[in-house]
């Protein structure tokens, strides 16, 4: 397993300045008071640049009196302020985002899904950085560190969890008394220190720090070892977690529910929808079959600047649960696009979020999504080097600057070299595709193996990294997600079959070559899972 905690000491300059995103509800309190905070003790520089928004910014907004007095009070300019508008360039152009809650994490999250592992809430980053201290950041300017810190957090989400979910958000004091915006400037300015002091070491000699109550890594991991239950958890694209035994799914809830982002209902608005399942006989033992829909958003794409989907997955569960079927749809699958015509299947989320995802793959498929996960491409690799390695069959060198980094047989990769793998397919979508397959597969033989089953530690750091690179829909909340965790205690490793959506050449209306589905096999393969009789209909199928 990898190391837990500490920082790669891999620096190099910056091509720009490091970019912070601040984003508030109305752009007038909270998150102009942390932006020009931010901008005073990290970026007098020049290295580091801090900008906010707001998800509803209010129109002509000004700074409030009370507020301009507390940032007065602490030497902080309160120059002119523009309350401005959350837009999804923005967040792309941003390196971290920080948000003053977590209802606006989960708007930002919804709004660019790549940028799910570099967005916290304020108090949360600030949390994480005293915990790591700055000991544990490598050398270098103040941009390198706050940049080694952002990626730090990403992997401590979870050890630094707070006593409280509320911990994580900042007071809102608009339109209330003076002592609530007093409280509420207290909060941002000690969230701001306790990053500043981690990036910046030097600025202890200001005084103490005043919001170091937080507990340490060490003493998180010293509560989190006293759980002596054996979690054992299987994952199925990234996000269908099997546990078994009641106490265990507590346990993984427990974990999830703290740190798992949540977004709104993606389809309350749809105007058309699949027809449900056929729900199970009154009384009987089985729950209706689960469908889940998992986007994995890539990093945005350097020449449209919009974000894409290089993961699009069906995690069907079956109402007996005792298996799993995962269907993997190729990104760039011809779909109709709500509201934007038709179009590749890996443009659906930037082009209409959650809700138009949904719309187009159940349009596409026919089958009825009961819930949404967001995640990035790249947790395959955090799964991997949580599992110590993975085994695959590498058919040809993989080749990287001239430089062969994986030669051609059957290795044990790591995360890392695994991600060079499938991408090295260059721009053919289908063997990315395939290779992906195998990549889950292989995750999910390694979870079955002797040293990873008996090992508690493993399992409990998947769910950490699961929570820190996993945003759902508000439907999967902790109950269900109790439920679910429960009734698949029987599950395991083994029970989840891995099948990629067949699939043929197509030419778009412009004469393009595209990818279309293959309408016999598409077919039959959809009817199977409407029907819930996926696992019989892989049997059967001729290898």
């Amino acid at each position: 397993m990898n190391p837990t905690s500490g920082v790669s000491t891999a620096t190099g300059a910056p091509a720009r300045p490091f970019g912070v995103l601040v984003v508030g509800t109305r752009n007038v309190c909270r998150s102009p008071a942390a932006e020009r905070l931010l901008r005073a003790r990290l970026g007098e520089h020049g290295d580091v640049t801090v900008l906010s928004a707001g998800t509803d910014a209010t129109p002509d907004g000004e700074l409030p009196g009370p507020l301009v007095g507390h940032l007065g009070s602490a030497g902080v300019e309160t120059d002119e302020h523009a309350a401005r508008d959350l837009d999804p360039e923005l967040v792309r152009s941003a390196d971290v985002v920080l948000t003053v809650t977590r209802e606006e994490r989960a708007a930002v999250v919804r709004t660019v899904p790549s940028a799910i592992r570099r967005t916290f809430t304020l108090r949360e980053l600030a949390r994480v950085a005293r915990a790591l201290g700055p000991e544990s950041l490598p050398e270098g300017d103040v941009a390198e560190r706050l940049s080694a810190l952002v990626d730090a957090a990403a992997r401590h989400r979870t050890p630094a969890t707070p006593r409280a979910t509320v911990d994580d958000d900042l007071l809102d004091p608009y339109g209330r008394d003076e002592d609530t915006y007093a409280t509420a400037f207290d909060q941002v300015l000690a969230a701001v220190e306790g990053i500043a002091r981690t990036v910046r070491p030097e600025l202890a000699a200001d005084g103490p720090d005043p919001g170091d109550d937080e507990p340490p890594v060490a003493a998180v991991r010293a509560r989190r070892s006293v759980l002596r239950t054996v979690v054992l958890v299987a994952l199925a694209s990234l996000l269908l977690l099997v546990v078994a035994g009641t106490t265990g799914a507590l346990v993984a809830v427990d974990r999830l529910d703290s740190r798992v982002q949540r977004f709104p209902d993606p389809f309350v608005d749809l105007p058309t929808r699949p027809p449900e399942p056929t729900a199970p006989a009154a009384g009987s033992a089985t729950d209706p079959a689960l469908t889940i829909l998992v986007l994995g958003a890539s990093e945005d794409d350097a020449d449209d600047g919009e974000a894409g989907t290089d993961v699009v997955l069906l995690a069907h569960v079956t109402a007996d649960r005792r298996s799993a079927q995962v269907v993997a749809l190729p990104p760039e699958l011809r779909v109709e696009l709500p509201g934007a015509g038709p179009g590749p299947l890996r443009t659906a989320v930037a082009v209409g979020g959650p809700p138009g995802a949904v719309q187009a793959v159940e349009q596409l498929t026919g089958v009825r999504v009961d819930h949404v996960a967001l995640t990035d491409a790249e947790t395959f690799a955090r799964v991997t080097e949580t599992l110590g390695g993975v085994d695959l069959d590498v058919a040809d060198d993989v080749v990287v600057r001239g430089r062969v980094v994986v030669p051609a047989g059957r290795h044990r990769l790591t995360g890392g070299l695994a991600l060079t793998w499938m991408q090295s397919t260059g721009d053919d979508d289908a063997a990315r595709a395939e290779r992906g397959q195998l990549w889950l597969r292989a995750i999910l033989d390694r979870m079955g193996h002797d040293d990873v089953r008996s090992d508690p530690t493993a399992w409990l750091e998947l769910l950490d990294v699961l929570s820190g690179s996993v945003a759902v829909d508000e439907g999967l909340d902790r109950g269900a997600m109790l439920g679910l965790l429960t009734s698949l205690r029987t599950l395991r490793p083994g029970d989840v079959q891995v099948v990629t959506a067949p699939t043929t050449s197509g030419t778009a209306p412009d004469g393009s070559a595209t990818v279309v589905p293959d309408p016999g096999p598409f077919g039959a393969l959809m009817d199977a899972l409407r029907a819930d009789t996926l696992r019989e209909h892989l049997a059967s199928a001729p290898r």
